[in-house]
């Protein structure tokens, strides 16, 4: 699942797996209505990473439980890369991606994440601007680790647009959710 959130944190555009997930429509999880379908012993938690990655402006990774539109919890993985923009950088929101995860690979039943780096898995089924998405983030995340700050800014300017694009209902509007 992709998302994009303003500069506030708040969603503008999730991809369509989330409300099939959840039942969730992005209306109701505008102004992080998203939180009300968060596992209610994970919510602060994951409430607090997301608002100090807002605060730092900064990657982000967190893995909790969401409640599905069939009862059941399932984890999932989650995290960002901030975009930034004209002028003087400004921090304009972030452009991430939501996986979920295998029962197998959860071994801790609690809520775990930190700001500051983000480690996407691309997500082979995705396809348009949604892969693309995923691609820039890794890409946003080796650059990173390289040190490249010219690039790197170049790269925030790319995946602010992509944000953009998906927001407004991009190539892959068809099959996804937005806010207006």
């Amino acid at each position: 699942m992709i998302f994009v959130t303003n500069a506030a944190g708040k969603a503008i555009y999730l991809s369509s797996e989330w409300t099939a997930l959840t039942g969730q429509t992005l209306a109701e999880a505008v102004d992080y209505g998203w939180a009300r379908v968060v596992h209610p012993m994970d919510r602060d938690f994951v409430r607090a990473i997301v608002g100090e990655a807002i605060r730092q402006q900064q990657p982000f990774s967190v893995r909790y439980r969401v409640q599905c539109l069939d009862g059941r919890s399932v984890w999932l993985l989650g995290g960002a890369v901030p975009s930034f923009g004209p002028p003087d950088r400004r921090f304009l929101g972030f452009l991430g991606s939501i996986t979920q995860l295998p029962d197998a690979l959860v071994t801790e039943g609690r809520a775990q994440g930190s700001v500051g780096s983000f480690e996407p898995a691309p997500d082979p089924s995705r396809s348009g601007l949604e892969a693309a998405a995923d691609h820039l983030i890794m890409a946003h995340v080796l650059l990173g680790q390289g040190g490249d700050d010219h690039l790197l800014t170049a790269l925030r300017t790319v995946l602010y647009q992509v944000g953009l694009k998906l927001a407004a209902g991009g190539s892959d509007a068809g099959q996804s959710t937005q806010i207006q």
